[in-house]
C-alpha cells in the first residue's frame, strides 16, 4: 500500500474548474478515487502525510478561496457514478448526479424522488448535507429531503475504514446530518412503486418542477445554488425573500451579484473572485442581521482563507 499521497494524486488542481460558483485558486493536491479500494487506499495515505482534507461532492455549495486550499481536496470519481434498481429500491454510488436518479427512478417507475430533479448535487454530498426541494407525492406538491427516502447507506471514516449504516443510525435536520467526517460512497432510497399512468403523472409533475425552478431561479447562472438556508425562527419569511424585501436583489461586490431573479443565490457574472463572493455574502448577511434582526444561517460553506 502506497501511504505517499503522490501515488493517489497529482498537484495544484485548479479548483474553479470544479465548484459551479466557478472561482477558486488550486487544490495542492487534488485526488479522485474510482474504487473503494483506492479511497481507502488514498485516506490512509492523506492520514499518513498529516494533510488537511475537503471532499467536494457535485462542487455545488463550496465557495473556495482565491489561494485555493492547502492539503487534499478528494472527489468521487466517475467509478462512483452508477445506480441500478431493485424492485422498489434505488441504489446509487455516491457521486451520481440528483438529476440522472430522478429520471432513471421514473424510467423503473418509482416515485417520491422527483424532488431532486433539478438540485444540482451528488448523491453523497446531499445525504451529507441532507439537500431537499419540493416534490410530488402524486396528489400534491411537498418538501422533501435525502433523508425522506434513505433506507440505509456505505460510508468512509478519514482513516479508510468502510461503514454500514442504517437510516436510523443517521441523525438528520434541515440541510443537516451528523455523518460528520464520513464520506458516502453508496445509499439506498426505497421509493414509491407506480404503475404507468401514475408514472406518466410524476413525469409531468417533474416538468412542472424543472419549468417553476427556470422561472424563479438563475438556473443558467454559475451560482453555489442557495447561498443561506431559510430562518427557522423570528421572521420566518425565507432567506430570499427576506434579502429581497431590503432590496438587495442585484446587489454587488465586484464580478459577484445577489440575483436579479432569486436573491437567495449569489452569481459570478463571469469575472468574479472568491473575494468578491465571499465579501458579498458576509456584506448581505450584516444588512439583514442590522435590518431585521435575523442571523442568516449559511447553506454554501466557504473553503480556505479568503
Amino acid at each position: 500500500m502506497h501511504n505517499s499521497i503522490q501515488a493517489w494524486a497529482h498537484a495544484n488542481e485548479a479548483l474553479a474548474r470544479h465548484t459551479t460558483m466557478r472561482v477558486g485558486g488550486a487544490a495542492q493536491w487534488w485526488a479522485e478515487p474510482q474504487t473503494e479500494a483506492e479511497l481507502a487506499a488514498i485516506l490512509q495515505a492523506v492520514q499518513h502525510g498529516g494533510y488537511p482534507l475537503q471532499v467536494l461532492g457535485a462542487g455545488s455549495n463550496l465557495v473556495p478561496s482565491d489561494s485555493g486550499f492547502a492539503g487534499v481536496v478528494l472527489k468521487l470519481g466517475d467509478g462512483f457514478a452508477w445506480h441500478r434498481v431493485e424492485e422498489n429500491r434505488l441504489i446509487t454510488g455516491g457521486a451520481t448526479l440528483l438529476p440522472k436518479l430522478t429520471k432513471f427512478a421514473l424510467q423503473h417507475q418509482l416515485g417520491n424522488f422527483e424532488w431532486a430533479c433539478g438540485v444540482p448535487g451528488s448523491a453523497g454530498g446531499s445525504i451529507w448535507g441532507n439537500a431537499g426541494a419540493r416534490g410530488f407525492n402524486g396528489q400534491a406538491m411537498e418538501s422533501r429531503d435525502a433523508a425522506t427516502d434513505l433506507e440505509s447507506l456505505i460510508a468512509y471514516d478519514r482513516a479508510g475504514k468502510r461503514h454500514r449504516l442504517l437510516r436510523h443510525d443517521v441523525e438528520f435536520s434541515y440541510r443537516r446530518s451528523s455523518l460528520g467526517e464520513l464520506i458516502v460512497v453508496e445509499a439506498t432510497f426505497a421509493l414509491k412503486p407506480l404503475n404507468e399512468e401514475q408514472a406518466q403523472e410524476h413525469r409531468a409533475a417533474v416538468k412542472d418542477l424543472l419549468k417553476k425552478r427556470r422561472e424563479t431561479q438563475p438556473t443558467n447562472a454559475a451560482s453555489a445554488g442557495c447561498v443561506w438556508k431559510n430562518p427557522q425562527y423570528g421572521d420566518c419569511r425565507g432567506a430570499g425573500e427576506l434579502i429581497e424585501s431590503l432590496g438587495l436583489k442585484g446587489h454587488r461586490v465586484g464580478g459577484a451579484v445577489v440575483s436579479p431573479i432569486h436573491a437567495n443565490f449569489v452569481v459570478n457574472e463571469g469575472h468574479a473572485t472568491g473575494a468578491d463572493v465571499r465579501n458579498l455574502i458576509k456584506e448581505v448577511e450584516e444588512i439583514v442581521e442590522r435590518e431585521t434582526g435575523v442571523h442568516l444561517e449559511r447553506e454554501v460553506r466557504l473553503l480556505g482563507e479568503s
